[in-house]
C-alpha cells in the first residue's frame, strides 16, 4: 500500500507569513489592551494629583467649559505639598513599610523550609498536606475576619500578648494567608532543581542544611524572588483585615488612604496625590527585581 506523503508549506511561503503577521498582530493587540486597561486608571490619577479640588469636583461633562481634561486647568503641587497635613499619611506609610517588610520575610523563612521539604524529602501524611495547602486557597479571606478577632481576644487573655493593633498581630495574620501559596509555589520551584547538585554539595562536605543555604537557595532566587513580591504586595494592598485589626498608631496606608474622604467633604486630589506616593514603593521593588520575578513564575510552572 503506497502512502501518500502529506505536503506541508513551507516556512517561507506567502501563507505561513501571513499566519506569522496575523499572530504578530494578535500578540500586540492583547498586549496594547492589557496596557490600556491597565495604565489609563493610574494616567488618570496623574493627572488628578495635580489638578486643585474645585476643578476635580466641578467636572461636568454636559458643559464643554468643565467637561473632565487629561491636562490641568490650573496644574498645582499644593496637594502634594499638603499631603500630610490633614491626613496622617506619611505615618501610615511608615506602617505599611513595616508591616509590608515583616510579612515578606517571615513569609520567606518559612515558605523556604517548608517548600525545600516538601521538594526533597517523602514523608508520611505528605499529599495531605499539599492537599490542605491547596484547600485554603478556596476560601474566600472575609470568612476568617471574625475568627482572627476572637483568636486575638483569646490570646491576650489567656497569654497577656497584646495582637490586636500591633505591628506582629498583623505580620502574623498577613503571613498565614501568604504562606499556603508560598510554599506551593517553591516547593515547584525547588522539584525543578535537579537532586544531584545537593547530592553533590553533600559529597564535597556539605551538610543537609548547609547544602540548602549553600548551594540551592543562591540558584532558587528567582523563585524567592517571585514568592518575596508576593508577600510584599499582598499585605501592602490588604484593606479589610487592616481596618479591623489595627488601631490609630498601627494603622496602614490602605486604610489610612480612606480618611481623605470624611461626612463633609471628599478631598480627591489630596487621596489621588497620596495614591501616587504609596504605589512608589511596589513600583521601584517591582522594576529592580522584576527578571527575576519573570524566570521565578516560569521556571515554577515547568514542574507542578
Amino acid at each position: 500500500m503506497n502512502r501518500q506523503r502529506k505536503a506541508y508549506p513551507s516556512l517561507s511561503s506567502p501563507r505561513v507569513r501571513a499566519i506569522r503577521a496575523a499572530e504578530r498582530v494578535a500578540l500586540y493587540a492583547a498586549v496594547l489592551l492589557v496596557l490600556v486597561v491597565v495604565l489609563i486608571p493610574y494616567l488618570w490619577m496623574v493627572s488628578g494629583s495635580f489638578k486643585t479640588s474645585l476643578e476635580i469636583q466641578s467636572a461636568d461633562i454636559t458643559d464643554p467649559n468643565l467637561a473632565p481634561r487629561w491636562v490641568p486647568r490650573t496644574f498645582t503641587l499644593d496637594n502634594y505639598r499638603n499631603v500630610n497635613r490633614t491626613v496622617r499619611i506619611l505615618d501610615y506609610f511608615r506602617n505599611s513599610i513595616i508591616v509590608s517588610l515583616g510579612t515578606m520575610l517571615l513569609c520567606l523563612a518559612l515558605s523556604v523550609l517548608a517548600g525545600y521539604a516538601l521538594a526533597r524529602f517523602e514523608f508520611r501524611a505528605k499529599g495531605p498536606y499539599v492537599l490542605s495547602l491547596l484547600v485554603t486557597q478556596m476560601f474566600p479571606g472575609i470568612l476568617f475576619l471574625i475568627p482572627y478577632f476572637i483568636l486575638f481576644v483569646y490570646v491576650n487573655k489567656w497569654t497577656g500578648i497584646q495582637l490586636k493593633n500591633t505591628y506582629q498581630g498583623l505580620i502574623l495574620t498577613y503571613s498565614s494567608f501568604a504562606l499556603p501559596f508560598s510554599v506551593l509555589m517553591l516547593r515547584s520551584f525547588f522539584a525543578t532543581i535537579p537532586r544531584e547538585i545537593d547530592e553533590q554539595a553533600q559529597i564535597d562536605g556539605c551538610t543537609p542544611v548547609g547544602a540548602l543555604f549553600r548551594v540551592i537557595l543562591p540558584i532558587a532566587r528567582p523563585g524567592i524572588a517571585a514568592v518575596g513580591i508576593y508577600a510584599f504586595i499582598m499585605s501592602w494592598n490588604e484593606i479589610l483585615f487592616a481596618s479591623l485589626l489595627t488601631g490609630r498608631a498601627t494603622k496602614t496606608v490602605a486604610v489610612g488612604i480612606l480618611e481623605y474622604i470624611t461626612n463633609q467633604e471628599a478631598r480627591w486630589a489630596g487621596m489621588m496625590a497620596a495614591c501616587i506616593i504609596v504605589t512608589i514603593p511596589v513600583l521601584v521593588l517591582f522594576t529592580l527585581i522584576q527578571r527575576h520575578i519573570v524566570e521565578g513564575l516560569v521556571s515554577g510552572s515547568v514542574k507542578g
